[in-house]
């Protein structure tokens, strides 16, 4: 399957820069054999003054490659992303994260030849180790830019508790998702389902949210360890400690190439 990455148009902001190559570090997953671009290295993401997020070996900033993970603390420099073009493009929605020592999830985009999927990269050891897995679905055109489907991806916002909570927020929708990660290092993406709802409220499932309604009402208690996806209003409110909302990249690093001069 041949996949498209992501094409954005991307603010260069204060704070995200280029910065000199960094190689895998110990603990890093293996990523299958891709086109090698010779593209500097530059900050897309940064947490705090330790740790941040580098895209590399990537086309232009309309094309999507590879990720990594840094924490000078430990110094840690890890491939984020498992898999050949399987989520590592960048998210264009928005995304904070009040990052613990231990749990950590990172959103990125990646788009197949049918649509295109948010991915949570996560990690339970502190960014050593990481997985994947996938969310939000949308239309194969979310990636275009003039597209009326990538409003949806725009306005699709992602926070990450400290205690390994992600909360994903889509505003063309009127429930929340949330996942959690179990802080052991050997979770496997299909481990962090949403078992803790209360009720399933999929899209088309009609009357299985009438029938949640039913028989639970919004003021009803819930259950200990369960969550109301219809409570907006009960999202835990997540800021990044740099202040940082949306991933940047700063395209006069490495221009973009037209199709004729490839």
């Amino acid at each position: 399957m041949k996949y498209l990455a992501l094409a954005i148009s991307i603010a260069f902001l204060g704070g995200c820069g280029a910065i000199a190559s960094i190689g895998t570090g110990a603990g890093a997953m293996p990523v299958h054999q891709r086109t090698e671009y010779k593209s500097q290295q530059q900050v897309i993401y940064r947490i705090d003054k330790d740790r941040y997020v580098t895209l590399e070996n990537y086309k232009d900033c309309e094309v999507g490659g590879i990720m990594k993970w840094h924490d000078e603390r430990q110094n840690l420099h890890v491939t984020m992303s498992r898999y050949k073009n399987g989520g590592n493009g960048f998210w264009p929605g928005k995304f904070s994260i009040a990052p613990g020592d231990e749990r950590i999830a990172v959103a990125s985009f990646g788009c197949g030849d049918k649509n295109c999927n948010l991915w949570l990269l996560f990690s339970n050891d502190g960014g050593k180790t990481w997985d994947e897995f996938s969310s939000e679905q949308y239309s194969y055109y979310a990636y275009k830019k003039n597209d009326s489907s990538r409003n949806k991806v725009i306005n699709t916002e992602v926070r990450v508790t400290p205690e390994g909570l992600i909360y994903i927020i889509p505003q063309h929708r009127q429930f929340f998702y949330r996942y959690r990660l179990d802080g052991m290092k050997s979770q496997r993406p299909n481990s962090t389902g949403l078992t803790d709802r209360r009720c399933w409220m999929g899209v088309g499932e009609s009357l299985a949210e009438e029938e949640c309604n039913a028989k639970n009402s919004p003021n009803s208690p819930l259950p200990e360890g369960k969550f109301d996806p219809r409570n907006l209003s009960s999202i835990p409110t997540v800021k990044t400690p740099s202040g940082q909302e949306r991933f940047t990249c700063d395209p006069s690093l490495n221009p973009v190439i037209k199709p004729e001069d490839d």
